[in-house]
């Protein structure tokens, strides 16, 4: 034979990539997107590496959940030993596509808070920004963000809620601080949702719903997803983890 390569056989492993494709398709053609990481990897064909400030170290990876059956998770992991004390690093993800915000929308995502033993100035964000961008989407001018602010004990932290209109920032949600529990309360693994109903957006906890906007309150019919941690500098390796993005 001359000319051309040979042709690559099938493996096992390349048609199972391929089933595993076809049922995500499926699954978005019909319900949205589903995102449970099952490629054991992060996949480029949906998600973006974000990243500003400095670090000792850092990753943002995919990795095992343990448990009897195989099971993934997006790992954020950040050392900020020996950096510059005016700086926060901040560390993520962004969808590499944009979301469409239509009524009944409904993005869910399950955040572990991964037992800190000290989660002081540490915080982990979900946030919706109709700007991409490769750093801090929390320097874009508009956003919506939910999240985590770490205090001591670890397992401590209270959720801030806040949006930003043409650069004007509001919180409007900050877990009874200061006047109730100032240093926060025990989370681990947290199941959120950002809904929206009759042109407003919800922040909803669990089955618990934290927070609504006015209609028309918040002015972006598509945004990009962003996973996010933070953390100020001086502080060993610590991990935030996300799992399970499900927008329908």
């Amino acid at each position: 034979m001359s000319g051309g390569r040979r042709p690559v056989p099938r493996t096992a492993l390349g048609a199972a990539l391929l089933a595993l494709a076809l049922v995500r398709l499926a699954a978005a053609d019909s319900h949205g997107w589903i995102e449970d990481f099952s490629l054991g990897r992060l996949d480029p064909s949906r998600w973006e590496r974000t990243v500003e400030g400095a670090f000792r170290n850092w990753s943002v990876d995919v990795v095992e959940a343990g448990g009897s059956a195989p099971r993934y998770r997006l790992r954020l992991r950040a050392d900020t030993r020996g950096t510059r004390d005016d700086t926060i690093k901040y560390l993520g993800v962004r969808s590499l596509q944009p979301i469409q915000l239509r009524d009944d929308t409904r993005i869910s995502v399950r955040l572990d808070w991964g037992d800190q033993a000290n989660g002081s100035y540490l915080s982990a964000a979900v946030v919706l920004s109709s700007h991409p961008t490769l750093g801090n989407p929390l320097e874009t001018p508009d956003w919506l963000k939910v999240v985590y602010v770490g205090g001591p004990p670890g397992r401590n932290a209270r959720m801030l809620v806040g949006f930003t209109t043409h650069g004007r920032e509001r919180t409007v949600y900050t877990d009874g601080w200061p006047d109730i529990n100032p240093g926060g309360r025990r989370i681990g693994v947290q199941e959120l949702a950002l809904r929206v109903r009759n042109r407003a957006f919800e922040v909803w906890e669990g089955e618990r719903r934290i927070w609504a906007s006015q209609p028309n309150e918040i002015r972006f019919d598509a945004a990009y997803l962003y996973l996010q941690m933070s953390s100020h500098s001086n502080y060993p390796a610590r991990s935030i983890y996300f799992e399970r993005i499900h927008v329908q």
